[in-house]
């Protein structure tokens, strides 16, 4: 069966809301209601936005008492201020779906 993650991991990446999560979370770990009160979107947006990027593997999740705080998952994309892009999606998808 052929892996389709580089394709999915553009289709997360097309959506401003979830870029801009993955901006924030480039800062710090964050909740869901901080991610909602920095974006200014629906706590329903933001848990949708979070679980396709826990899919593709580019955020992870601790609880933090009753709320979980999320935060980049891959190191890759937190010390990668100099390479473009699609080589670090490219990097990414190679370390996480075995490619």
């Amino acid at each position: 069966m052929k892996n389709h993650f580089p394709h999915k991991c553009f289709n997360v990446l097309g959506n401003e809301v979830r870029c801009n999560i993955l901006e924030l979370l480039r800062k710090k770990p964050l909740t869901v209601q901080e991610l909602c009160g920095q974006l200014n979107k629906e706590q329903s947006t933001i848990s949708h936005a979070l679980q396709q990027l826990r899919e593709c593997k580019f955020v992870s999740c601790t609880k933090k008492g009753k709320e979980r705080e999320y935060y980049l998952s891959s190191e890759i994309f937190t010390h990668a201020s100099a390479k473009p892009l699609f080589e670090l999606i490219e990097e990414h998808a190679r370390k996480n779906c075995g490619q």
